[in-house]
């Protein structure tokens, strides 16, 4: 089983983000269970903020429990309780929007990875790197600390909050599940 761990020390997670995974893990009341103690919580304020150690532990467990095809199915379930701002109504906007909104919901030492006022980002967790192929085609670049089949799910689970049918292929290559730098995925819809 991979080890996931913080690429830089000192990264917190926001709870609200947190609680979206929480909720996921619902049906799972085990699962639900491990990632609360794995947190050292009863449960997740959606204002506090969480180590990602932490968290990658957690999400060592779910792995442990459902194995990558879990960890996929997890990553789906995500983005339907995620709310978005006007303005996001296709994959492409979601797909190009889906870095800047990862480094919103991570800190390090207590400041947000992302500046709205400057753009600016900052560096320590990886990014998810977004490129359109086509009208019905995008290219996505992980890497970040998070388990690639969770990544898998999650941009899949992006895109299908506006279209149906949507298929992912990890491209040949480097994968982070072997040791690799990065995943690199095809987003079809």
């Amino acid at each position: 089983m991979t080890s996931y761990q913080p690429m830089v020390p000192d990264i917190t997670v926001f709870g609200q983000t947190t609680s979206v995974f929480i909720e996921v893990l619902k049906s799972f009341s085990v699962l639900q269970k491990a990632m609360l103690e794995a947190l050292g919580v009863d449960a997740v304020d959606p204002q506090a903020w969480y180590p990602q150690e932490r968290i990658l532990r957690a999400y060592q467990k779910v792995d442990l429990v459902l194995g990558s095809r879990g960890l996929e199915r997890f990553g789906r379930q995500v983005p339907p309780l995620v709310a978005f701002p006007p303005g996001i109504d296709d994959p492409h906007t979601v797909l190009s929007g889906l870095d800047a909104t990862y480094h919103l919901n991570h800190s390090r030492d207590g400041v947000v990875m992302l500046d709205l006022a400057t753009g600016e980002m900052t560096e320590g967790i990886g990014h998810y790197h977004y490129e359109r192929v086509d009208e019905r085609e995008a290219r996505m670049c992980c890497d970040t600390p998070y388990p690639c089949r969770f990544d898998m799910g999650l941009v899949a689970g992006f895109a299908a909050r506006f279209v149906t049918d949507v298929e992912v292929e990890h491209e040949p290559g480097e994968c982070r599940a072997r040791g690799g730098a990065n995943c690199v995925y095809r987003v079809r819809w």
